[in-house]
């Protein structure tokens, strides 16, 4: 194991404190969660002790990258070959080439791409990188941190937005058809999507817990794996 790193975590890389920063703490762990998969460093932190670890933790970044690059293709495929370089097999079914339909497909498409793109551009840096250089240049301040963190969060993100154009698309195109069962499926497709992100917040919560559950803040920061 290699010594040449301080043990603890340095201040830029702390999540700021929610009572004197509310704001600023809500987005760095957003931003924390959405590019590593938990809402604070320390557990990143800890790839750099060792090369082992870097090397541990850099296959499964690279793994999960991967999976968000080939999702990323199939929407960009499917965007372009079905919405929007072909007509609709019955107009009146689903009218998908209106012109609100056909902005958000290709809205779908540039995004979907952009998200391949900078998917591919991160893996091939992260790959060629290092733990103390990106210790000691990449991530040196507040500032680089944050940037590398968004750069490594924009291919989710980008795929996030693709997705979600795709879908209002589809939905508007049922709406649009006027044919009244295909409406209430498309509402109820919605209903069962729509209450799954308010559930995994309220489960998330440590406020949510029954009040006889919620652990102390000594045994909250011993037991969190991040």
């Amino acid at each position: 194991m290699n010594n040449d790193q301080p043990p603890d975590l340095p201040g830029h890389w702390a999540v700021p404190d929610f009572e004197k920063q509310p704001i600023p703490s809500i987005l760095f762990r957003t931003l924390c969660l959405i590019s590593m998969g938990r809402s604070s460093l320390k557990h990143h932190w800890k790839s750099r002790t060792s090369d082992d670890e870097w090397d541990k933790q850099r296959k499964t970044f690279l793994d999960r990258l991967s999976n968000t690059n080939i999702a990323a293709g199939l929407v960009c495929s499917t965007s372009w070959t079905v919405f929007i370089s072909s007509q609709p097999p019955l107009t009146s079914f689903l009218p998908y080439n209106i012109h609100t339909c056909y902005i958000l497909a290709l809205g779908s498409f540039a995004h979907a791409l952009g998200s391949l793109l900078s998917g591919l551009a991160v893996v091939n840096i992260y790959e060629a990188c290092d733990r103390i250089w990106v210790r000691n240049v990449l991530m040196a301040t507040r500032f680089r941190l944050c940037s590398i963190l968004l750069f490594i969060s924009w291919p989710t993100v980008s795929l996030a937005i693709s997705i979600m154009f795709l879908m209002l698309s589809l939905l508007i195109a049922c709406y649009a058809s006027g044919v009244w069962w295909l409406q209430i499926l498309a509402t109820i497709e919605i209903l069962s999507w729509a209450w799954l992100p308010p559930l995994f917040v309220w489960c998330a919560l440590e406020e949510t817990l029954p009040r006889h559950l919620q652990p102390s803040k000594q045994q909250t920061d011993a037991m969190l794996p991040f």
